[in-house]
């Protein structure tokens, strides 16, 4: 069985390049072998707004995630921030989770990054 791996961006895109890092790291290895998670808690959920070019490292981050949407089926957000994008009008697959369920899916994982 492939190891679970879970990566929690919580950085906030607009201030800090740590969200775009993420990202890549979990493009890096979903490209490979590894079962990949992606969460974005508190405000890394603008990573997935239609203004995600505007962030720190933005354009490389939207070239990121729309090379990762080809290796996972989905983006979980937290429930709380999913306010923040319209999930309606996304071209991203979006399953908001609460904060029990965001704990859940780290505890199942088999090991996990935070950026």
């Amino acid at each position: 069985m492939t190891p679970k791996t879970l990566v929690l961006i919580r950085s906030n895109p607009k201030e800090s390049h740590r969200a775009c890092e993420g990202v890549r790291i979990a493009l890096g290895l979903a490209a490979g072998e590894h079962a990949v998670e992606v969460v974005l808690a508190g405000e890394a959920a603008l990573l997935l707004a239609p203004d995600a070019e505007e962030s720190v490292d933005g354009e490389m981050a939207v070239k990121f995630l729309a090379s990762l949407k080809e290796f996972i089926p989905h983006f979980f957000v937290e429930e709380e921030n999913a306010r923040l994008i319209d999930l309606s009008d996304s071209e991203y697959s979006i399953i908001s989770l609460s904060s029990d369920e965001v704990a859940e899916k780290i505890a199942d994982a088999s090991r996990f990054a935070v950026f």
